[in-house]
C-alpha cells in the first residue's frame, strides 16, 4: 500500500478495520528497511492513536514495531519479555529522575555520547523531548556545576520546575543573579539567560553546559545584542573546557565553531508525534481568514494554540473567537479574570477574553500571568490559548491543533524555520499521537536552516561588540585591526569602551563629547551618586536620548525627547502601584489609541525598556562621565549604580520584584510584603513562601491558587536554613 493511502486509512476507523492486515504488513516492512524506518515511525504513531480500537493480538504486534522503530517511552513495558528484550529495555530506561520513564532511540544514543564526554549539537523536532536527556545526564552527577542557558526569563521558570521535580533534592539550582552557591555538596545547576550568566563571576569551574533553542547563536542582525550575549557566553565557557549539549529545532548545518571544540553533531528527523497540516490558501486581508479562525476554533475539540504575528493581532484574533464563536462566562477562569479586572483596566483585551475561557500568551502581559496561561492551558480551564512568537521560544504546551493564524512574526513573512518551530507545538507524547496544523494562509517556501558562529568566522562584518569581549588570544588578525583603529580614534579609555560595548564606538565618542561639556558648565549635574535630582536625571536622560539610545528604542515606546522619558520615570517612581502607572498611561493615550493597546504599550515600556535597557545605557553613560572626570583629574566621578538596579526592578524592592520570575505578581508579592515584612532577596522570598500559612493572609482565589501552583515547584533551597 501507498503510505498516502495508509494515512487516509488511519484517518477513518471504518477504513482502518477493512485494510488492518494490510496496513500492519505495509509498516512491519517499511521498519525493517533503514532507508524507510523514519515513515514507518510516523505511521506506527498514527496507529498509536487507534490503539484502544484494535482487535486482540494487534496489540502485541503494534507493542514490537513500537520498539522497532526505537519509540521506546510508547512501548508496554509490563509485559513479559525474552531475556535480549528485557536487556534492549533497560538499555532505555532513564534512572535518577523520579517516576519510570524511557528513552526513544535518539535519546538514548545521544545521551550515551554526552556520557562519554563528547561535545554534542542536537538539531531534532521540538516534540523529540531533548529536554529529558539534560535531566538524565545531571542525574548521572558526573558535573559539579552545569549552566543552562536559556533564551528568556519565562524558559528559567520552566526549566526550574522541571528540574525542581526530578532532580530538586539532589541538585542545588540557581536562576537570579542574587542567589549565590549554597556549598553544602551537593552539585549546582544555574538556569539563566545569557546575560546573567554573563554577569556572574562565579561560573569559571563550569564542567557542563547546555544552550537551548542555540540557532540563536547566528548572528541575523549586526545590531542584535542578545545573539552577541549569546556567542560570548558559548565562547567563555568552551573556552574553559566545558563540556557542551547544543539543542535546537530544524538545522541542517553548522559553521563556525572552532577547530578546539571536537563535536558531534546529531541532525535528525525523529519525531514523537505526528503531523497533519492542513492549508486554506486565503488572503491575509478580508473576512474569509477571521470567518475560518471562528469556524476552526468552534469546531476543534482539542486544546488549540492560535498563532498571530503580533500582541496587537493577538487581540484581535482573542476577541473574533470569542464573539464570533459566541462564547459566555467561564467559570474556571473567573477568579483569574475578576483578579486581573481589578489591578489593570477591565477593558484590556486579556480580561475580556480570559473571562469567556480565551487565553492571550505574548511579550507585554506580564511574566507570572504569562505563566498562569499556560498552566491553565495544560490544566484545560482554557481550551485556546491565542500567541504570539512567545509561544515558540521552548515554552513546551499540550496543544493537539496549532491554528496558523498569520504568516508572519511582526511584519516579515516567516521562513520554513520558524514555520516548522510553530507547527511543532501540534501533538504531545502520550497525549495527542496526531497534531492538526491548520495554515489559514498560503504554505510558506521550504528552505534549509544553517548556523554559523561568528566567533569563528571573524571577518569585517562580525559585530565589534563581539570582539570587544573576546580574549587576545580569540581574536583573529581582522578583527585586531579593526579593534585598533576603534581604540584609536576615541578620546575614551579602551577599558570604558569594551565595558559599554552595547553602544556603538561613535555614540560613545558623541557622548563623551557632551559630558564634556556638560561637567564645563555645570558639573554637579553629572557627579551624582544614589538617586539623581529631577534636574540631574533630566540631563542624563538627555544624554540617553539625544546620544546612546538616539530614540532607537524610545521611539517604540512613545518617547520622543529626554523630558519625555525623565517625565514616564518620575511618574513611575511617584506611583503607588503599577495600576496607578497604567492608568496614568491609558489616560494620556492618544484619541486614535485604544484602551487595551495603552494598557500594553505601558506593560511593554516597564519591561522592555525600564526593566532591560534603561539601567544598562545608564550605567554606560556612568562609565563615560567617570572615565572624563578621571582624565581630567578633576575629583570624584559620579555613580549611577544604585539608580539602575531600582530602575531594573521597576523601583519596587529587589527580592519583591524577583517573585514574579516564579509565578507571583508584583501585586500579590506586595500584599505578602505588607503581611510578612520587607522580602531583601529572591531566596527570601522563596523562604517566606515556603513556610508561609496562607490561610492568616487575606487572600483572593486566584491570589491562593497562583501561591499553591508556585509552592509546588519550589527549589530545595527555599527550605534550606
Amino acid at each position: 500500500m501507498e503510505t498516502d493511502l495508509i494515512r487516509a486509512c488511519l484517518a477513518d476507523p471504518d477504513k482502518l478495520a477493512a485494510q488492518r492486515f494490510s496496513i500492519f504488513r505495509e509498516v512491519a516492512r517499511l521498519a525493517n528497511d533503514e532507508r524507510t524506518v523514519a515513515m514507518a515511525r510516523e505511521l506506527v504513531i498514527r496507529l498509536l492513536a487507534h490503539k484502544a480500537t484494535l482487535p486482540e493480538g494487534y496489540n502485541a504486534l503494534l507493542d514490537a514495531l513500537v520498539r522497532e522503530v526505537g519509540l521506546f517511552p510508547y512501548a508496554d513495558h509490563a509485559k513479559g519479555r525474552d531475556l535480549e528484550d528485557q536487556i534492549l529495555v533497560e538499555a532505555h530506561r532513564v534512572h535518577g529522575v523520579g517516576e519510570e520513564r524511557f528513552f526513544h532511540s535518539l535519546q538514548l544514543s545521544v545521551f550515551q555520547e554526552l556520557v562519554a564526554g563528547r561535545n554534542v549539537v542536537l538539531s531534532a523536532p521540538t516534540s523529540v523531548g531533548k529536554s529529558l536527556v539534560i535531566d538524565a545526564v545531571l542525574a548521572t552527577r558526573r558535573h559539579k556545576r552545569a549552566v543552562i542557558v536559556v533564551p528568556t526569563i519565562a524558559l528559567i521558570d520552566e526549566t526550574r520546575r522541571r528540574i525542581a521535580s526530578t532532580l530538586g533534592q539532589s541538585h542545588d539550582i540557581i536562576t537570579h543573579s542574587s542567589q549565590t552557591r549554597l556549598e553544602d555538596g551537593r552539585p549546582t545547576v544555574y538556569v539563566l539567560t545569557q546575560e546573567r550568566a554573563l554577569g556572574r563571576k562565579d561560573l569559571g569551574d563550569v564542567d557542563f553546559f547546555v544552550i537551548d533553542e542555540f540557532y540563536k547563536l547566528d548572528v541575523r542582525e549586526e545590531d542584535d545584542e542578545r545573539t552577541v550575549d549569546l556567542n560570548l557566553c558559548f565562547h567563555h565557557l568552551a573556552r574553559q573546557g566545558a563540556q557542551f549539549y547544543l539543542i535546537g529545532p530544524n538545522i541542517s548545518s553548522v559553521g563556525g565553531l572552532a577547530a578546539d571544540y571536537r563535536h558531534v553533531f546529531i541532525p535528525s528527523d525523529f519525531t514523537t508525534v505526528a503531523l497533519d497540516i492542513q492549508h486554506f490558501n486565503l488572503r491575509q486581508r478580508g473576512e474569509e481568514r477571521v470567518g475560518k479562525l471562528v469556524e476552526l476554533c468552534g469546531t476543534l475539540a482539542g486544546p488549540t494554540l492560535v498563532y498571530c504575528q503580533s500582541p496587537r493581532s493577538a487581540r484581535d484574533a482573542a476577541r473574533h473567537v470569542y464573539v464570533g464563536c459566541d462564547l459566555g462566562t467561564c467559570d474556571a477562569t473567573r477568579d483569574a479574570a475578576d483578579w486581573l479586572a481589578h489591578y489593570y483596566p477591565p477593558e484590556w483585551e486579556v480580561v475580556q477574553a480570559l473571562r469567556r475561557g480565551v487565553g492571550i500568551h505574548h511579550g507585554n502581559v506580564p511574566r507570572a500571568i504569562q505563566q498562569y496561561m499556560v498552566r491553565a492551558f495544560e490544566q484545560g480551564k482554557i481550551k485556546i490559548l491565542v500567541c504570539t512568537s512567545t509561544i515558540i521560544e521552548g515554552v513546551n504546551t499540550v496543544a493537539e491543533n496549532v491554528v496558523i493564524f498569520d504568516r508572519r512574526r511582526n511584519t516579515k513573512t516567516i521562513d520554513d524555520f520558524t514555520f516548522r518551530n510553530i507547527a511543532g507545538r501540534a501533538g504531545r507524547m502520550n497525549r495527542y499521537f496526531v497534531g492538526k496544523v491548520f495554515v489559514l494562509e498560503s504554505a510558506v517556501e521550504p528552505g534549509d536552516h544553517t548556523v554559523d558562529l561568528p566567533v569563528g568566522r571573524q571577518d569585517a562584518a562580525t559585530p565589534l561588540s563581539l570582539l570587544l569581549d573576546l580574549p587576545e588570544d580569540s581574536l583573529s588578525e581582522v578583527s585586531r585591526d579593526r579593534l585598533a583603529q576603534a581604540f584609536g580614534g576615541s578620546m575614551l579609555d579602551a577599558a570604558t569602551i569594551r565595558a559599554n560595548r552595547y553602544v556603538p564606538v561613535e555614540r560613545q565618542d558623541a557622548t563623551c563629547a557632551a559630558v564634556a561639556e556638560i561637567l564645563d558648565r555645570d558639573p554637579g549635574l553629572l557627579r551624582w551618586r544614589g538617586v539623581p535630582s529631577s534636574p540631574q536625571l533630566r540631563t542624563v536622560c538627555d544624554l540617553i536620548y539625544d546620544h546612546i539610545d538616539r530614540g532607537n528604542s524610545l521611539r517604540r515606546h512613545g518617547i520622543f525627547a529626554g523630558d519625555q522619558l525623565q517625565a514616564a520615570l518620575t511618574a513611575l517612581m511617584a506611583a503607588d502601584d503599577l495600576r496607578q502607572f497604567v492608568d496614568r498611561r491609558v489616560r494620556e493615550r492618544r484619541d486614535d489609541v485604544g484602551i487595551s493597546e495603552a494598557v500594553e504599550a505601558a506593560l511593554s515600556f516597564l519591561r522592555n525598556y525600564v526593566g532591560y535597557a534603561f539601567g544598562r545605557q545608564l550605567m554606560a553613560l556612568s562609565r563615560i562621565q567617570a572615565d572624563v572626570i578621571l582624565r581630567r583629574e578633576r575629583g570624584a566621578p559620579g555613580d549611577y549604580g544604585l539608580f539602575a538596579a531600582q530602575a531594573d526592578s521597576l523601583f519596587m524592592p529587589a527580592g519583591l520584584f524577583a517573585l514574579d520570575e516564579y509565578g507571583v505578581p508584583a501585586e500579590i508579592a506586595s500584599k505578602l510584603m505588607r503581611a510578612w515584612g520587607r522580602i531583601d532577596d529572591v531566596d527570601q522570598g522563596l523562604r517566606m513562601l515556603a513556610g508561609a500559612d496562607f490561610d492568616a493572609i487575606n487572600l483572593h482565589p486566584f491570589e491562593r491558587e497562583l501561591l499553591l501552583a508556585v509552592r509546588t515547584y519550589l527549589p530545595s533551597r527555599a527550605y534550606a536554613r
